[in-house]
């Protein structure tokens, strides 16, 4: 039995966090612009994206500005942020 976790920094605030890959909030990033591929469109930005993870606090910051604004929040799956298991 063991655990692993990603250590990386917060596409957002740039501090470093630790996360689950496969379940913490991300946005992709054209790494050519720097943007999302949707508010800097470029003509193969959409393919050259990369998903950024985004950490706890930030998210509950867009969540709060989300909510105000009545925009749908961010769905942040259960285990997003903690130690992943590895059962044999």
């Amino acid at each position: 039995m063991g655990g692993w976790v990603a250590v990386g920094p917060c596409f957002t605030c740039r501090q470093l966090f630790t996360f689950a890959p496969d379940l913490v909030p991300s946005v992709p990033i054209d790494p050519v612009t720097g943007c999302p591929p949707d508010i800097n469109p470029e003509p193969g930005g959409y393919e050259r994206a990369v998903r950024q993870p985004i950490c706890s606090d930030c998210v509950a910051r867009a969540n709060d500005n989300r909510r105000a604004s009545g925009q749908e929040l961010i769905d942040v799956l259960p285990g997003a942020y903690a130690l992943q298991e590895d059962w044999e």
